[in-house]
């Protein structure tokens, strides 16, 4: 029998507070565009300087199997809504100056963040849609977007043959400045002004370093010895100097013990921007184009200078951004992503043990399939290829002659994968082009301001010629 002074204690133990969870995290992502993944100084790189990018991955840990999509809408699709992108209208090559976008009933990470209660930024490239109101940023669950809708603008005009291609919050935007430099200016005013009460979810895609190489001529000039590389290599130091500068914000704010930082890139490197000792680049199927560099950093929940192995893809953002929030992951359409946090975080084992790289090429375990006919618009069409990469890492040995049985099981998944494929919207030109800025209700409210502005400010573009904000000359636009 109880005596009076138990029965006290035991009903004080039932009323006390039960244990608070840890509050949820500030989420930031960086993600740099077309850069080499032996570019960084985390992964080898010594021509470039990268500390600020190197302090993410000294801090925290590095993702060594993280795997992408070929080129730049695919991946950030994937990123978008944890689906691959054949299910979300994201996966073949965009046109640019047409009305398409990601398809409307995709629900976005940062839909999904902001049900939860987090402020919800994007200041950068967007990719997914740069005509329709319904296609744009903050119609697909952002609360602020400053930055541009399409790809390869001009880093100090910000805009892309001709027409304005620079935004805050659905509003034409005309101002000097380094496009990265800006897009950093930015990120650290909301940081700023953001009550600490609050969580936010900051996106921050750099056109850096995809072309048009451009970065200002003191900081092109120190790379003046790699010839035709300069700029490139000068767009990522001015990347990591941003970068940089966003983490001192994040500190001087007194919120990096609670702030998740990840960075990473959106495929592998073009011709010129090395991959190390990986098999090709952007755009292809092997490894050169799909395995790239990552690292996460929380402190206090991810050991510093650690690293992982484990299989993950960028799809795995999405439900483990939600689980460290408390959002809800799941929504009317099913998720590809894992919830990857155990193997972030402490070295647990991959959640998944395949990834879908295109309709035509799968990883399961350590085999990885390229079907004939594989192409993604400079690469292929590719012979039949079955690779180890465990063991062959670098895709050296084809052994789809070897291993018949190993091909058929991958093929059989393959053709599962494409009885889920769901079909694009159409890639129709934006009526009446050229227009004077992208976004149609933009163009239609501020159009002639937006084509006067541009008129007195004298801006021409040519895809080659020397060109005093460069240092150098201007490369085609892929």
């Amino acid at each position: 029998m109880l005596t009076r002074r138990e029965f006290a204690a035991t009903l004080a133990a039932g009323t006390a507070a039960p244990a608070q969870r840890p509050p949820r995290p500030n989420i930031v992502v960086f993600l740099s565009d077309d850069m080499g993944s032996a570019q960084p100084g985390f992964t080898g790189g010594t021509e470039t300087p990268t500390p600020h990018i190197d302090s993410i991955a000294r801090d925290g840990v590095r993702l060594t199997q993280f795997y992408v999509q070929p080129v730049c809408t695919p991946t950030r699709g994937c990123m978008m809504t944890g689906r691959y992108p054949w299910k979300t209208g994201t996966e073949t090559r965009p046109n640019a100056n047409a009305t398409w976008g990601m398809l409307k009933d995709e629900r976005t990470i940062a839909e999904a963040l902001r049900e939860a209660g987090y402020s919800t930024w994007m200041c950068g490239k967007w990719h997914l849609g740069e005509w329709q109101t319904a296609h744009l940023p903050t119609s697909r669950g952002f609360d602020h977007h400053y930055g541009h809708y399409g790809a390869a603008i001009d880093s100090f005009t910000h805009t892309r043959g001709g027409v304005l291609d620079w935004h805050r919050n659905r509003e034409p935007v005309i101002e000097p400045g380094y496009s990265t430099f800006l897009l950093a200016d930015e990120a650290i005013r909301l940081i700023g002004k953001q009550d600490p009460a609050k969580p936010f979810y900051l996106y921050l895609p750099f056109n850096a370093v995809h072309g048009p190489h451009m970065a200002p001529p003191e900081v092109v000039k120190k790379y003046e010895h790699l010839g035709r590389y300069a700029a490139q290599r000068a767009q990522l130091e001015c990347m990591d100097l941003a970068i940089g500068r966003v983490l001192r914000a994040i500190r001087d704010k007194g919120i990096e013990e609670n702030t998740l930082v990840l960075f990473t890139n959106d495929n592998g490197g073009p011709a010129g921007a090395p991959n190390g000792p990986y098999r090709n680049g952007k755009s292809a199927h092997h490894e050169g184009g799909i395995r790239v560099p990552a690292a996460i950093r929380f402190p206090g929940r991810i050991r510093a200078g650690s690293a992982t192995n484990a299989l993950l893809h960028v799809t795995d953002l999405f439900p483990t951004f939600c689980r460290l929030a408390g959002a809800r992951a799941a929504g009317e359409l099913p998720l590809d992503g894992k919830d990857a946090w155990t193997a972030i975080a402490s070295g647990g084992a991959s959640p998944r043990d395949e990834i879908v790289s295109s309709r035509d090429v799968i990883r399961m375990g350590d085999w990885k399939l390229i079907e004939e006919g594989a192409s993604y618009y400079n690469w292929g069409p590719e012979p039949l290829q079955l690779y180890n990469i465990a063991e062959d890492p670098y895709e050296k040995r084809n052994l789809a002659a070897d291993q018949p049985a190993t091909v058929a099981r991958l093929r059989e998944r393959l053709a599962w994968h494409r009885r889920h494929i769901r079909e694009e919207e159409p890639k129709r030109p934006i009526p009446g082009f050229p227009v004077a800025v992208y976004g149609e209700e933009e163009n239609r409210l501020h159009g002639e301001r937006v084509r006067r502005e541009l008129a007195r400010m004298n801006l021409s573009e040519t895809p080659e010629g020397e060109s005093k904000q460069t240092g150098g000359k201007r490369r085609k636009k892929r």
